[in-house]
């Protein structure tokens, strides 16, 4: 009998939620937000270190050394946190037009002439241009992201005008490589220019896997944000 009602019960409740699902729809809390067109997005880790008296260039974060009671004396757009050992400093803003940067960060270190921060960073880079080659200017920060990447035939890697244009015989065929265009696995796979005026790109990419329809890479994205 116990297992009779249960039976019945976990019935009832079905038939309860098939009637009132078109009533209460369940929403779906981690969907992606997508992303605008023509956007880079790279989250890195990052260690940044800021002098006493000084900004950490591209945002409002300051360091004044110690407070009369031990604590980091950090600035945030001009108001007083003072932080301890471990303590977040967060951080959003535009350290150039159309890069957007979020710090989410916590106090690695501090002493009279130099605060460090430890975390990652969150570089969303709209309205990209690119211009492969030349070299980059004097950077104000700098970030090193881990890249993977998953293209199809004829798809473009992001940040650059390179192609994959599918299997052959000498291995991976690209479009817009200077030189030899062709790569077989964990083959490297380079690429330097600007995606901004202000912003420098460098990958450093390895091929992991390809087929005739698809490309795997993997590798890092150097990032500079400059004056």
């Amino acid at each position: 009998m116990f297992s009779i009602r249960w039976i019945l019960l976990a019935s009832t409740l079905c038939a309860a939620l098939a009637v009132g699902c078109h009533t209460l729809p369940i929403p779906l809390p981690f969907a992606p937000t997508p992303l605008p067109p023509n956007t880079l997005v790279y989250d890195a880790p990052t260690t940044l270190t800021i002098k006493t008296g000084t900004l950490l260039p591209g945002t409002s974060i300051a360091y004044q050394g110690k407070t009369e009671t031990g604590q980091a004396k950090i600035l945030i757009t001009g108001l007083l946190a003072p932080k301890q050992l471990a303590d977040t400093v967060d951080w959003q803003g535009a350290p150039a037009p159309n890069v957007n940067l979020k710090l989410t960060t916590r106090v690695a270190s501090f002493d009279d002439q130099a605060i460090i921060l430890a975390g990652t960073a969150r570089l969303e880079i709209a309205n990209v241009t690119i211009q492969p080659g030349g070299a980059p200017g004097t950077p104000i920060l700098e970030f090193n992201a881990p890249v993977t990447l998953a293209l199809k035939k004829d798809e473009m890697i992001p940040g650059t005008k390179i192609i994959y244009a599918g299997a052959t015989p000498e291995g991976a065929n690209f479009l817009g490589v200077e030189g030899y265009p062709y790569r077989k696995q964990l083959d490297s796979l380079q690429h330097v220019g600007r995606v901004h005026p202000k912003v420098f790109l460098r990958l450093d990419l390895r091929i992991v896997n390809f087929s005739e329809t698809s490309l795997a890479l993997g590798g890092t994205a150097n990032i500079k944000i400059e004056q």
